[in-house]
């Protein structure tokens, strides 16, 4: 039988693999569109007016969709304030400088969410210029990347704090370069 945090974990893992699909798909979709857009304008001289548009909104899912998922493999942006020497504060120090980002990570991300479903619903009585797509569904992933952050910042604090009830080392942040 798997202890529940490796169900979360799994759990987690699942809905990663999700949010990678999708973001691959949509970069995909970027990637066509672009070269759709390179080629009408500069071989046909006859662009669509509407590839720009598509492509910032592609870019800008693509963009939170990646992000999030920096939040579940722990490689968001994070200041080391103890210039390497975390290690010599004891189980209990460790655990606490790193679950100091993760709790930044999530009230952000609680923050960013509400707000992003006010702006979602501003963005579903407006359409793009040139594309007639609904600026809700562009804004809708302001409250995805939020509602996956919160998901996978909170997932990872609780993975952390099993562990170290357990007596077990935490999941560390992978080192910069590390694959």
């Amino acid at each position: 039988m798997r202890s529940s945090g490796t169900r979360l974990g799994a759990l987690l893992g699942a809905l990663a693999a999700l949010n990678g699909l999708v973001a691959a798909v949509l970069f995909a979709g970027l990637t066509l569109v672009v070269a759709l857009q390179v080629f009408t304008r500069f071989v046909l001289h006859v662009p669509f007016i509407w590839s720009e548009e598509v492509a910032r909104f592609l870019f800008f899912w693509v963009v939170l969709l990646g992000s999030a998922m920096s939040v579940k493999s722990r490689r968001h942006f994070v200041l080391d304030i103890t210039m390497g020497r975390a290690g010599t504060r004891g189980r209990g120090g460790r655990l606490l400088l790193d679950i100091i980002p993760g709790l930044c990570i999530l009230g952000f991300s609680v923050l960013l969410l509400v707000q992003g479903i006010g702006y979602t619903k501003i963005g579903l009585l407006r359409t793009a210029t040139n594309s007639q797509l609904s600026m809700g569904l562009v804004y809708a992933a302001i409250p995805v990347f939020a509602l996956l952050s919160i998901l996978y910042a909170a997932g990872n604090l609780l993975i952390d704090c099993v562990a170290f009830v357990r007596g077990e080392d935490a999941e560390r942040r992978p080192p910069v370069g590390a694959e």
